[in-house]
């Protein structure tokens, strides 16, 4: 082994070795982040028919597209400013059952955290904590969810839906008993924009908006982690 590192064609062939790895980690897209040749870059405003005026007008400016190596997976346009129902911070909990918190756009199929297919379209994002109930437990890392509604059916940002008006209005979208979950974590780098493993085959969506507390305090950072690809276990 020492007279091979001393040969002179050896050093040789071995910087060539460490030169050729070093490209390809830089050159190609996806190794040296970790990524499954996915990434995040802005978009525009949300320009979708489907959705109404009032619903455009509470949307950041900027959305964010996910792509991968098959094309677009989504595009995400998330609340500018969503209303807290108590407290302040930016935790998932202090958002109130069926608060507005976004658009999301699918070009193509995709499928949601319980792996049911998802049609291409247009969808509105609303919050819901999973039900306590043996039907759910450990089906998920967290309580914490979007539910995917309808665009052209959920037309007012503002309205807080019950529980049962938001189910009733999911499963239009998802077309089965069971609306379109998808699945929110705590985000793992404050809120910096990025498409991010997230364990057991997750991969999430991070990103940032503004909240406001209630009783008027000032807004917020809102960091978001939202699981785009994966599903529950079991």
């Amino acid at each position: 082994m020492i007279q091979w590192l001393d040969d002179p064609m050896a050093k040789s062939q071995m910087k060539l070795c460490w030169q050729t790895l070093v490209l390809i980690i830089f050159l190609i897209p996806g190794i040296a982040s970790g990524l499954p040749g996915y990434k995040v870059e802005t978009t525009g405003a949300c320009a979708s028919t489907e959705i109404s005026e009032a619903v455009k007008g509470a949307l950041q400016p900027q959305g964010l597209r996910v792509t991968g190596d098959s094309g677009v997976l989504c595009e995400v346009w998330f609340r500018k400013v969503i209303p807290q129902k108590a407290g302040s911070g930016a935790d998932y909990s202090t958002l109130a059952n069926g608060t507005f918190v976004g658009v999301i756009t699918y070009p193509g199929k995709a499928g949601d955290f319980r792996g049911q297919a998802i049609k291409a379209g247009t969808y509105t994002l609303r919050y819901q904590t999973i039900p306590q109930d043996g039907n759910h437990l450990g089906v998920s890392p967290t309580s914490d969810f979007f539910l995917l509604t309808p665009a052209a059916s959920d037309k007012n940002p503002d309205a807080a839906l019950e529980y049962q008006e938001l189910i009733k209005l999911a499963r239009q979208a998802s077309g089965t008993n069971h609306p379109h979950p998808l699945n929110l974590i705590a985000p793992a780098s404050g809120g910096a924009t990025g498409f991010k493993e997230s364990g057991e085959g997750h991969w999430a969506l991070e990103a940032k908006t503004k909240a406001q507390p209630s009783g008027g305090s000032a807004e917020v950072d809102f960091p978001i982690a939202i699981i785009l690809i994966g599903k529950a276990e079991g």
